[in-house]
C-alpha cells in the first residue's frame, strides 16, 4: 500500500482539508483510501482525527501516534490502495513518519512561505508541493516563479488552490455561541455555513439588491429595524438575520422569517461591535463540514494535477 504524508511549513495551512479531499478524490473509483492523523496527544490533533471519521466514515482509519502509524497501515483492511496520513509542520517528525511507513511526503504551503528550502530538507521523500489559499492575483507568480524555484531544487509543484470563501465559513451555531446570541427560530439550522456577512445599516441601494450581492449571507442588523430586516428576507441569498442590541423583531418579521425558513438570532451588542467581534471568530473556524469537503474536492480536481500525484505514488517511495 502506498502511503502519502501531508505536511506543512506552518499550522493552519490546510493539511486536514487537502488530506480529506484527496482521500475522497482518489477513492472515487470504488477502491477505498485509508486516511488518518499522526496524533501527538493534544486536543487539536484528536479533533483533526475525528474530522476524518465524521467526513469519511467509510474510509479505513489509520490515526495514531507517529510510532504506531506503520502498524495501523499494515493492519488496515479492505480494498485500500493508498493510505493518506496528516502529519505536522515539524520536518523531523514528518521524515520519521515517512521512513517508518516507507511513504512519500506532500508539502502543503501558504503563498509567501520559504517553500524551496523546506522542500530540499525532505529530499527524495518529497512527492511534491501544493500551494493552498493562493491570493486571487498571485496565480501567475505561483505558476511561474514558485514552480521554477521548486524545479531548480528538484521538487514538483502539483498545483495552487485559490482562496475560497467556503473554506473560511463558520457555522451559524458557532456564530451564535461566539456572540452570546439566542435563536428565536431556526436553531435546527445551526450547522449551516455562512460564507459572507453583510451589515444592514444605511443602505443606499434598493434593499433586496444590496442583500443579494453575496451568497449564503448572515445579515447583521439592528433588532428595531423591521424595514431593513424585511428587505434582507426578500432575497434567496440570506441565510440568517443576526439582530443586534438585544432587541427582538416585530411579529411580522418573525412570521416572514418562519415562512421563508430563515433563522433569527438575537445578540446583546450593537451592530458595529458585532461586526468587529466576528473577526475574532476566524481562528476557531475548522474544516469540519461536509459542504467544505465537497468544495475542496472540486478545488483540488480543478487546480491540482492529480494524475502526476498518482504517478508519484505508483513509484517506489525510496528512489
Amino acid at each position: 500500500m502506498a502511503t502519502l504524508i501531508i505536511s506543512s511549513i506552518s499550522d493552519r495551512s490546510g493539511k486536514t482539508a487537502v488530506a480529506a479531499a484527496l482521500a475522497s478524490r482518489l477513492g472515487s473509483d470504488g477502491s477505498q483510501v485509508a486516511v488518518g492523523r499522526a496524533v501527538s496527544g493534544d486536543a487539536s490533533s484528536s479533533s483533526d482525527a475525528d474530522v476524518f471519521s465524521n467526513l469519511l466514515p467509510e474510509s479505513p482509519a489509520v490515526s495514531g501516534a507517529v510510532g504506531d502509524i506503520a502498524s495501523k497501515i499494515s493492519g488496515s483492511t479492505g480494498s485500500s490502495k493508498i493510505a493518506i496520513v496528516e502529519g505536522s509542520s515539524d520536518t523531523s517528525s514528518n521524515l520519521e513518519l515517512a521512513n517508518s511507513t516507507d511513504g512519500l511526503i506532500l508539502l502543503v504551503t501558504r503563498y509567501g512561505e520559504g517553500i524551496a528550502a523546506v522542500a530540499k530538507e525532505y529530499g527524495s521523500r518529497l512527492a511534491g508541493v501544493i500551494v493552498n489559499g493562493l491570493p486571487k492575483y498571485r496565480a501567475e507568480d505561483a505558476d511561474g516563479t514558485i514552480a521554477g524555484d521548486l524545479e531548480a531544487s528538484g521538487a514538483k509543484l502539483f498545483g495552487s488552490i485559490p482562496d475560497d470563501r467556503r473554506m473560511l465559513a463558520p457555522k451559524l451555531g458557532q456564530v451564535a455561541d461566539f456572540l452570546g446570541g439566542e435563536f428565536l427560530n431556526g436553531d435546527d439550522q445551526s450547522d449551516q455555513l455562512l460564507d459572507n456577512f453583510l451589515i444592514g445599516g444605511l443602505v443606499l441601494d434598493w434593499g433586496p439588491y444590496y442583500f443579494s450581492n453575496r451568497k449564503n449571507t448572515g445579515v447583521i442588523v439592528r433588532g428595531d429595524r423591521p424595514d431593513v430586516q424585511l428587505a434582507a428576507l426578500q432575497t434567496d441569498t440570506t441565510r440568517a438575520l443576526i439582530l443586534t442590541k438585544g432587541v427582538r423583531p416585530v411579529e411580522y418579521v418573525m412570521y416572514e422569517a418562519a415562512q421563508r425558513g430563515i433563522p433569527l438570532v438575537v445578540v446583546p451588542d450593537n451592530t458595529h461591535d458585532v461586526a468587529e467581534q466576528l473577526e475574532g471568530l476566524q481562528p476557531r473556524v475548522a474544516f469540519d463540514h461536509v459542504d467544505k469537503l465537497s468544495r475542496m474536492v472540486d478545488l483540488i480536481s480543478e487546480h491540482v494535477d492529480i494524475s502526476a500525484l498518482e504517478d508519484q505514488l505508483a513509484q517506489p517511495a525510496t528512489r
